[in-house]
Order: C-alpha cells, then structure tokens, then sequence
C-alpha cells in the first residue's frame, strides 16, 4: 500500500499544477483527463501510467481514487485548491447526475468518489482508473477509454501479478468481473461493456501497452487536444 504522504503529495501537486495554468500570461485550454474504464486483467493500471508519463498527467488508479475518496483532508484539499466558479461547476455537474433517470447509488461512499473524480476532470490533466470516472465526466472532460485483453492475456496477467497458478487467477478473475459489473450497474446503472458510454476502446493483447498509449496519444491529437 502506498503510505498517506504520497497521496498527499500526489493531490498537492495536482493543485500546484492547476495553479500554474491558472496565472500563465496566456493560459493554455484546459487539458482534458483521460478517464478508463477497463476488463479486469487487461493492464490498465500499466496502461495509465505509462499513458500519464506520455502526456505529463497525474495517474489516479482505482486505490488511489479510493484512499482520496475516504479521507476527508485531502478530499477537502483538493476541492479548496479550485476557484469558487469550479466549484460550483463541480457541484452542478454533480447535480446533474443524481437528475438522471436512473441516478447513482447515494451511498456516502459513492458521492464521495463522484465528487473527487468531477473535481479531477473539472481541473483536468489527469489519467483515471476506474470507479465510474467514464460515466462521471462526459466528453467535454475526458476522453473516455475501455481498455480490454483477450481473456486468455487478461488470466496470465492476473495470475503473475498474485503468483497464482492458472485455475486459481481464471477464479480470481472471475469475481473481479462480477465485482466490477455489479459496482457499476448498482451506482451509475449503466452497463460497463455497453461501447457507446466510451471514445475509444483498446485492446492491449493486439497492441500491446506502448501501442495502446500511441492509439489514445493519437485520438487526443484528433480531437485537437494533444498536450
């Protein structure tokens, strides 16, 4: 686990970061955020940090969203570190989700994740892993990101990464699949396959890690928005 003071240090340089846009003598546009959502076992986390240090971003994984999501200081400290503006941004796009006809969940855990990741692509320039941030920050944030593997690469992966023999990482894998659907579903109700909720899907068995970071490097530039 990573110690409190890297989460730490991670969100104060984050807010350093927005500041230093913010007071440029000709500001650049916002930077959008790069928001993942992925097959268990498809190496998204590999993926996402390589793909941060390709475009100088932050890299906020599924923990880290987590630990940020819990603790109340560093949660306040990045939401202190936007102008009132983004706050109320923040707070009405927030405001939009629970109007959806089907809202998310409005477990405290939740919320507190949707705030943190909205805060993220409000203040942009950010990689994210995971727990709902697709469905959380819309085009005009992020662009949204499916990573998946062919099922064979995604059992090898899970079984090096716990040292586990074959039958036990395809069981493992297994109950990450249901845990991610049924996180999903029950909180965004949405359906985490369904390809429209997405820009732009890669497979990291076909391309690989560098060759998936080289697609999205490539679809940001499309969009006009390479850093």
């Amino acid at each position: 686990m990573t110690p409190t003071r890297s989460f730490d240090q991670l969100v104060d340089h984050q807010i350093l970061r927005w500041q230093v846009e913010a007071v440029r003598a000709q500001p650049r546009p916002r930077r959008p955020c790069v928001a993942l959502s992925r097959l268990p076992g498809s190496g998204a986390d590999e993926f996402g940090q390589r793909l941060a240090e390709r475009l100088g971003y932050a890299f906020f994984g599924i923990e880290i969203v987590d630990r940020i999501a819990r603790k109340a200081g560093i949660r306040q400290e990045l939401v202190a570190g936007m102008d009132e503006r983004v706050r109320t941004a923040i707070e009405a796009m927030i405001d939009g989700l629970r109007g959806r006809p089907a809202p998310f969940s409005e477990s405290d855990y939740v919320s507190r994740v949707v705030r943190v990741i909205a805060t993220l692509g409000e203040g942009g320039s950010a990689v994210i892993v995971g727990r709902g941030a697709p469905y959380i920050l819309g085009p005009d944030r992020a662009l949204r990101v499916l990573v998946v593997a062919p099922r064979e690469d995604r059992i090898e992966r899970v079984a090096k990464r716990y040292d586990l023999p074959l039958a036990e990482a395809e069981a493992r894998l297994e109950r990450e699949v249901v845990a991610r659907r049924q996180f999903v579903e029950r909180s965004f109700r949405v359906d985490p396959d369904d390809a429209s909720l997405y820009d732009i899907a890669v497979n990291t068995g076909t391309f690989g890690i560098d060759g998936a970071v080289d697609l999205v490097c490539e679809a940001l530039a499309r969009r006009g928005q390479r850093p």
